[in-house]
């Protein structure tokens, strides 16, 4: 092989390299793991707070974002019945959360999934990387700042965590009385007081 042939396959190697899509270098395994994280940070922190204060606050943090909830419906704001419909389907919050960023945040909205579309997809067992992958995302920053940010929002609202008595210290009982201490037998020879011969 000459220097052209190995220059120009190392060159190839190198643009394959720099070409590899973030998905590569992102398993869809760790991108499972780090939205399930923050999911389960959303249910903590729902766990210290009323159901209906989540939803509102779920609601809130995407107000002025329509979602297309079904192939057959126009796009409309989030209501906290669409919340409501989405537990009783067995989600829990932080679930939903991650649900609501993937559907809003999709990269090509001319080839968007409705959000029913997407549920029955996690529902038929496939992880949020591989879903995250089929709706063309390359990069799941907005993403997880979305789902950051409803974390954030719901753990601000949070009852704080109840923290267990402290025992403190036993109480104490009356102290037993000294017995008092016998006296002294006084030495044969001597006297109190008086110094014997020997000390002098």
């Amino acid at each position: 092989m000459g220097v052209k042939t190995i220059s120009l396959i190392i060159l190839a190697l190198i643009a394959g390299l720099v070409a590899w899509p973030v998905w590569g270098a992102q398993p869809s395994g760790k991108v499972d793991q780090n939205l399930a994280d923050q999911g389960q940070k959303i249910e903590r922190a729902a766990a210290r707070a009323e159901a209906g204060q989540v939803t509102a606050r779920i609601v809130e943090a995407w107000s002025g974002t329509k979602f297309k909830f079904d192939a057959a419906s126009d796009p409309r704001p989030l209501t906290a019945q669409d919340v409501q419909t989405l537990r009783d389907k067995g989600l829990g919050f932080g679930e939903i959360s991650i649900l609501l960023a993937l559907t809003a945040r999709q990269p090509d909205p001319a080839t968007a999934k409705p959000l029913n579309d997407i549920l029955a997809m996690r529902q038929a067992g496939k992880g949020w990387g591989e879903l995250a992958r089929e709706l063309g995302y390359r990069n799941l920053g907005t993403v997880i700042r979305s789902v950051r940010a409803t974390e954030k929002a719901v753990a601000r609202m949070a009852r704080p965590m109840e923290r267990p008595e402290k025992m403190g210290a036993p109480e104490r009982g009356d102290r037993p009385e000294m017995p008092e201490r016998p006296k002294r037998p006084e030495r044969p020879g001597s006297s109190h007081g008086e110094r014997g011969e020997k000390g002098r």
